[in-house]
């Protein structure tokens, strides 16, 4: 169980149900397994392949294993490699400086060092990363790294790549079960410690409650709370709307990531553009075809996200501009073709030849760099309930996260909460035994499908956070907008519904709450946290971390 400790400042919530639909152990189908884990990306499936394989693990995925962050990411990960003048030590810096002053030290050293080996282990199941003529592993180079670490696949589709391998590995691991299409209500929890979840089937249209000797949540990220995105359909902030509400302290989610490069096509969908390619050397330019970058900062493109992503918006507000642009034209066609080859595909389909023309881009809603808080062991407050990957608080990221660390941090956290948990699941004895755990359902006037419209009050939140909590902050939008989810929430969290794209709603409305929250108590300019009414943080000041208590939990 994690301890809460150090310079924090608590937020603390309450009036939220503990869980979102109604249930009876007598009424439900039960599953028992040893080690429970939600979420099937990187992390998730890191985990479960580190369980002991003589303990039965459970993979419940809201929905397919080829749809989650992990499969979308494009750079590569970040890892000293082979490289005489890299060092451990470079990595740890250029982390620690993207990150404002908030991350972990000790967590960063311990990150980095484990990265080369789960690299490794990468690459015996199966993962094939780009090579050059002498099969020597190609390295690129990101924003806010001083050296050539990041390892990549395919170009530009290094996600898909090792996600393909991690799959094929799980699916030969006899005791791992998956579920997929499978949307986790709720954690069960009874006396403090977790039991394991509350399952809804979409297919079948029926609940299950799955129980676990141990839990690890592994849900992935929460950026369609915002309107404009990069992040898959399903990253809602589910786990950390359910951690929540079971009790869990959640920490800094104020701090979100907007990825400076994102495809902007009236119509399109809202595609990532890999920091890689600025990487290798594409020039950001405005409408006037004028490279701004050096205006704002030394490192020009290669600057860190929050950098380039606040020097875009002002670009933008100069020139009166609804984008700016991605410039690699100057580059050798073929070149680009094969170094970016998804980007160039994905492009085509709204006519722009990257190698002729520039990319019109703007940032998007890209990473939470706050979650569930856990040690250095994926321990969250709750026992018998880990955490890994995106919706977790580890304190690699701080204030702002260096690019290609998310999936090392995934690999990292998911190995460690899946040996962990299950070295602790194989020392409890088996008893098939269901709980005596209900959620009454509310009355008629209290079930809400007919009489609200769901999907408006989700247009209607992400366009609120895309304006009052994007990339610039202010107390008078912030304010508003806590006004607005405060008054929706009013109404849908007093409700029970019956569709997953409800149940969906009323977690971003708790986690859209909770980094608005956040972000009016944070009155400094910190990495991916910015007041246009309050100037940079003091290096000089201790850092102090936001912690969320949910009140009717302690």
């Amino acid at each position: 169980m994690t301890e809460v400790a150090g310079n924090n400042r608590e937020i603390h919530v309450s009036n939220l149900p503990r869980y979102l639909a109604p249930f009876h152990a007598k009424l439900h189908p039960h599953f028992f397994t040893d080690v429970l884990v939600v979420g099937g990306g990187l992390a998730g499936l890191s985990a479960a392949l580190a369980v002991d394989p003589s303990l039965k693990v459970l993979v419940v995925c809201k929905s397919g294993l080829d749809v989650s962050n992990s499969v979308k990411a494009q750079g590569g990960i970040a890892a000293v490699w082979n490289v005489p003048d890299d060092k451990f030590e470079n990595h740890v810096k250029d982390t620690l400086v993207a990150g404002g002053a908030l991350c972990d030290k000790e967590t960063v050293e311990m990150i980095v060092r484990r990265g080369p080996a789960e690299v490794r282990k990468l690459l015996s199941y199966g993962a094939r990363f780009d090579r050059d003529e002498k099969g020597d592993v190609l390295l690129g180079r990101e924003g806010g790294h001083d050296h050539f670490r990041i390892l990549h696949a395919n170009g530009d589709s290094t996600g898909a790549e090792i996600m393909r391998a991690t799959i094929e590995e799980v699916k030969r691991r006899p005791n791992i079960r998956i579920w997929e299409d499978s949307f986790t209500l709720d954690l069960l929890t009874c006396d403090g410690f977790c039991r394991g979840a509350v399952v809804y089937w979409e297919k079948e249209h029926d609940t299950e409650l799955v129980w676990a000797k141990q839990t690890i949540l592994a849900t992935g990220g929460l950026g369609q709370i915002y309107r404009e995105t990069t992040n898959p359909s399903c990253a809602c902030g589910d786990g950390v709307a359910m951690a929540f509400r079971a009790g869990a302290v959640c920490r800094d989610l104020e701090f979100i990531q907007f990825h400076p490069t994102v495809l902007y096509i009236a119509g399109g969908s809202r595609s990532l553009i890999t920091e890689a390619m600025r990487g290798e050397g594409a020039k950001l330019v405005d409408k006037n075809g004028y490279r701004f970058m050096q205006d704002y900062d030394e490192r020009g493109e290669l600057a860190p996200r929050d950098v380039v992503s606040r020097s875009i918006v002002k670009q933008m507000a100069k020139t009166n501009s609804p984008n700016v642009f991605l410039d690699l034209t100057h580059k050798d066609p073929e070149w680009t073709r094969k170094r970016f080859p998804g980007i160039v595909q994905i492009c085509a389909e709204f006519g722009v030849d990257i190698t002729k023309d520039r990319i019109p881009v703007r940032p998007g809603a890209h990473y939470a760099m706050g979650g569930v808080l856990v040690d250095q062991s994926g321990r969250t407050t709750i026992r018998g309930l880990w955490a890994a990957g995106e919706v977790s608080s580890t304190g690699l990221h701080g204030a702002n996260r260096l690019a290609s660390n998310s999936l090392l941090e995934a690999l990292v956290y998911g190995e460690t909460t899946g040996r962990l948990a299950g070295e602790i699941a194989r020392s409890e004895p088996d008893e098939f035994r269901a709980l005596p755990l209900a959620n009454a359902p509310l009355d008629a006037q209290s079930k809400g499908e007919s009489a609200l419209d769901v999907t408006d009050v989700r247009n209607s939140l992400k366009s609120v956070m895309q304006r009052q909590c994007g990339v610039v902050r202010n107390e008078s939008d912030l304010t508003d907008a806590l006004n607005s989810i405060k008054s929706w929430s009013k109404i849908l969290l007093a409700k029970q519904f019956t569709t997953i794209e409800a149940w969906e709603a009323q977690n971003m409305l708790i986690v859209a709450r909770l980094v608005v929250e956040g972000a009016l108590e944070r009155r400094e300019t910190r990495g991916g946290h910015n007041r246009s009414d309050y100037g940079p943080f003091d290096p000089n000041a201790p850092a102090v971390h936001s912690l969320f208590v949910n009140d009717d939990r302690q």
